[in-house]
């Protein structure tokens, strides 16, 4: 089972998510939102500590070895809709670089850059959105990481990553929609058409504490993603809007879509999408699409963007690789001539390795024989040892009180190393003295009782003790369970004591036992 830590942040908060995998079922721990610390002086500008904060909130989390994706900010990007010539899969990554550097004075030589084709047909011009990051950033990242206490093994697009993971887990009706993820500090508006992502904008949020104005805020941004969208996807032919989030959360969001774009609109719980039990569910569960959709393209193996691992050409081909497989090709060659030369040498040779062959399957099958005897022998010690745990149970079960005086919650059976076993109870009783008396019923010359806890719980009827009952189990050969015939259970040990004799504590148990049966006491 695999684990995977999901890990984005922006200038107030990190959000981080841990989830489980197993094949292409994911399984959320953790989700949770971290607010920054903030460690300035005085009155000088906020700087958070996003490393402190994050190292803090993974203290008992364990996510030292846990794969780890990172989202990056969106204002650390620089995103550029780019078309270029007719090209193959394997020429796109140059031209796109140099493009890149054509159109953005920000993207340099030492920037990473990764990009999607918006098509598939190599005949064609090919438009791609291709996104830059400068190297200094990513190891600024790298450095964030290292101190919370986890290495980032994919950084990804927090836009991408969210609109994979509504791509993978809902079924719109729309062929035309935007997609609507709100932080606490910005909006990703997203257009997706015909399954593929064409158009993102992130914007950044006013500072307010009225959610009207903030709200009022997300409204404008909308109509500025419909007019700033290409030709191909403009603000006309969205058919409808999907928000992220909680219907409770997006209520008052998505009424006013309704009626003053005039543009249908429902919310989308990302969690109710995987079925993640409601005490996991963390507060605006719509700020964690974009975890889920990184953690769902890391169990399929593929991410839109990854700035750790981006698009590149074929490396050319090896020169020295080249004549080291020609001078292979000689050298078989003349290995050739060399065998039809001393053919009966070889001859020879064969018979010697189909001995020593014959010589190794034999010294196997001596080995395995050996290894055989040996478990056989190991089995044998251990069934000498191990305790007939069904009689064992059904005897507990003739001895144990009533189910009106005692309900058992756990039971453990563990075998010893060195013979017999422990049985340990966990349960409740009507009253303290239901312990006492099951203790002596249970304790005989096989079984050693004690109970070490015994405390009251505060209940208004019912059974009002919780109890902790251990018993350490001597093995006994089948035909001593007989607790379940009339003359009841056997009360001296297997072992007679020192200086006495086989004989004479076989007859004192037979004693014992026709007193018991006739009830009476020795």
């Amino acid at each position: 089972m695999a684990r995977i830590l999901a890990v984005d942040w922006d200038q107030h908060e990190a959000r981080y998510l841990v989830a489980y995998t197993s094949g292409a079922k994911v399984s959320v721990r953790v989700a949770d939102c971290v607010p920054l610390v903030d460690v300035s002086e005085g009155g000088s500008e906020p700087r958070p500590d996003l490393a402190g904060s994050l190292a803090s909130a993974f203290a008992e989390q364990g996510v030292g070895r846990a794969t780890a994706l990172v989202g990056v900010e969106r204002s650390s990007i620089e995103v550029l809709q780019l078309t270029v010539p007719p090209a193959k899969d394997s020429e796109l990554p140059d031209l796109v670089a140099n493009q890149a550097m054509r159109e953005s004075q920000l993207i340099t030589d030492e920037s990473v850059i990764d990009f999607v084709p918006a098509s598939d047909d190599p005949s064609r011009p090919r438009a791609v959105t291709a996104a830059a990051i400068a190297r200094q950033e990513i190891d600024r990242i790298a450095s964030i990481c290292a101190t919370a206490g986890f290495k980032p093994a994919r950084l990804l697009l927090r836009p991408y990553a969210a609109a994979s993971f509504f791509l993978q887990t809902a079924s719109p009706s729309e062929e035309v929609y935007l997609l609507v993820n709100r932080m606490r500090d910005e909006v990703d508006l997203s257009i997706v058409v015909e399954g593929r992502l064409t158009f993102s904008r992130t914007v950044r949020l006013p500072d307010a504490a009225d959610p009207s104005r903030l709200i009022d805020r997300v409204l404008v941004e909308i109509n500025r993603t419909l007019a700033a969208a290409p030709r191909q996807v403009a603000g006309d032919s969205i058919e409808g809007i999907y928000v992220f989030g909680s219907p409770d959360e997006q209520a008052e969001l998505i009424e006013r879509i309704r009626n003053e774009l005039f543009l249908p609109a429902a919310s989308f719980d990302p969690f109710e999408a995987l079925d993640v039990p409601g005490e996991l569910v963390p507060e605006n569960p719509g700020r964690f699409a974009a975890l889920l959709g990184m953690v769902l393209d890391e169990v399929k193996g593929r991410h839109a963007l990854d700035f750790l691992h981006p698009r590149k050409s074929p490396k050319p081909p090896n020169r020295a690789r080249l004549a080291a497989v020609a001078a292979g090709v000689l050298a078989v060659a003349v290995f050739g001539v060399a065998f039809n030369v001393w053919g009966t040498l070889s001859e020879i040779d064969k018979k010697n390795q189909k001995l020593a062959e014959r010589e190794k399957q034999l010294d196997d099958v001596l080995k395995k024989a050996g290894q055989r005897q040996r478990l056989i022998d190991a089995v044998g010690r251990w069934k000498s040892r191990d305790v007939c745990w069904l009689d064992e149970i059904r005897d507990l079960s003739i001895r144990f009180p009533s189910a009106r005086d005692a309900v058992v919650l756990r039971m453990s059976l563990t075998p010893s190393q060195s013979g017999g076993g422990v049985i340990g109870v966990q349960g409740l009783v009507r009253a303290p003295g239901v312990v006492y008396s099951m203790e002596s019923r249970l304790r005989d010359g096989y079984r050693r009782v004690r109970s070490p806890r015994t405390q009251e719980r505060v209940v208004e009827t019912g059974y009002a003790w919780v109890f902790e009952t251990t018993m350490s189990v001597a093995r006994r050969r089948p035909e001593a369970y007989v607790s379940h015939l009339p003359q009841g259970p056997p009360s001296a040990p297997q072992t007679p004591a020192p200086g006495e004799k086989p004989e004479a504590l076989a007859a004192a148990g037979t004693r014992e036992a026709a007193n018991r049966a006739q009830g009476t006491s020795p």
